[in-house]
């Protein structure tokens, strides 16, 4: 018993060691992106948020990650990005990293995960906010009626694989958040 305590007290400090070299720098660098995420979501909470920045300290972020992050943690910081994108009104541009981005999550996650049923209420969310857009500047029906369509397809399919009533709320929650950002954007 004696041997078995002082052969294991003295490899302890290669079990350390190797685990320093190892996981352990996977685990630090995963904590110092964990940091930088509190300090980007403070960004966000701010009273008049600079969204330009903090895409690009989501950017920043996306290539602090150890190579070998799980996609999920990749997906939602895209996500995050996209959020950011729809506060600039690159409703374009989000509308397509969000098409991109669901199609990847759910290949690797499923359609019914979380995460790809946020990536598809973003994505919801920014066609209602392109249709909206086109027709209040005054563009032709054939112009907004493919972001229509597609918003409507959206929150059908989210209504249809959650409770009753679901797509009514969503839609009603989507219109609220899109006067409460454009009566913010006014000011």
């Amino acid at each position: 018993m004696r041997r078995f305590l002082t052969l294991l007290w003295l490899l302890f400090p290669v079990g350390v060691v190797y685990y320093h070299f190892n996981a352990g720098q996977t685990q630090i660098v995963r904590e110092k992106a964990g940091l930088h995420m509190e300090q980007i979501r403070a960004m966000e909470q701010a009273a008049e948020p600079d969204w330009e920045g903090i895409i690009e300290e989501y950017e920043k972020l996306t290539k602090e990650l150890p190579v070998k992050e799980r996609p999920l943690v990749h997906h939602q910081i895209r996500l995050a990005k996209a959020k950011a994108r729809l506060q600039l009104l690159d409703v374009a541009g989000a509308i397509d990293d969000l098409n991109v981005l669901l199609q990847e999550s759910a290949s690797t996650h499923g359609d019914n995960a979380k995460v790809t049923r946020a990536i598809r209420e973003l994505l919801g969310k920014a066609n209602y906010y392109a249709t909206y857009l086109l027709k209040t500047t005054g563009a032709a029906e054939p112009e907004w009626r493919p972001y229509a369509e597609r918003t409507r397809q959206i929150f059908r399919f989210l209504a249809e694989h959650q409770e009753e009533e679901a797509l009514a709320q969503y839609e009603r929650r989507v219109e609220l958040e899109f006067e409460k950002t454009m009566t913010g954007r006014s000011k």
